[in-house]
């Protein structure tokens, strides 16, 4: 716990005197790397963490999330505005996609910080914040000055009346997705494209995807 508390002390503090706001940058249209996540939800706030690979297409407006352990995938496909969470075991979990596929910081974004990690020479980045409104939730987006690639994410807000935080680390990321096939959607188990009307209720993750 010590450890979210500390990314979302970083990611959530501005900085004193005047600050030169960077371009809105967009992201790069294909990558590939380690995502690793630590949230709470829930009254009982228990944290969860995973590590997952993370591939992403804007061109195709799809994501997906492979869990290391193969204990489950996910594929998020804004096309249809939907995410499919599926299990070894043949289950298909399917709901909604809160926000359109985000190919750039938006301009509704409010610009918070730039710092350089590490010393120097180190690399820069910028930090900014996306407002999401249903779920209300707030997310806390750290990309590279140079090539505008994720670093890291911090989101916050209300699901279900419940209060839910979500801390995320990019790592290892490369240019390029080793095996397209991450972004296929098996049917059955999963719905067919003329039952997606169906799917009910919304997802909670959210990423500047």
């Amino acid at each position: 716990m010590r450890i979210t508390v500390v990314i979302a002390a970083i990611l959530v503090a501005t900085c004193t005197g005047n600050v030169d706001v960077p371009p809105r940058c967009c992201f790069p249209k294909v990558w590939e790397g380690m995502m690793a996540t630590a949230q709470t939800a829930g009254p009982q706030g228990s944290v969860t963490t995973s590590m997952m690979v993370m591939s992403y297409e804007s061109s195709i407006k799809k994501f997906a999330l492979q869990e290391v352990n193969m204990k489950f995938r996910v594929v998020g496909d804004y096309n249809k505005m939907i995410q499919y969470i599926i299990t070894p075991d043949g289950k298909c979990t399917t709901s909604k996609l809160p926000t359109d596929m985000l190919a750039c910081i938006p301009d509704n974004a409010t610009f918070i910080d730039s710092v350089v990690y590490g010393g120097p020479g180190g690399m820069v980045l910028d930090k900014w914040a996306v407002t999401v409104p249903d779920p209300p939730l707030e997310a806390f987006i750290t990309v590279t000055r140079d090539g505008c690639v994720f670093v890291s994410e911090v989101v916050t807000g209300t699901i279900s009346g419940a209060s839910f935080f979500q801390a995320i680390e990019f790592s290892n990321i490369t240019y390029a997705i080793k095996d397209p096939a991450v972004f296929n959607v098996p049917s059955p188990p999963c719905p067919s494209d003329q039952d997606v009307n169906m799917v009910t209720g919304k997802t909670p993750f959210f990423m500047g995807l």
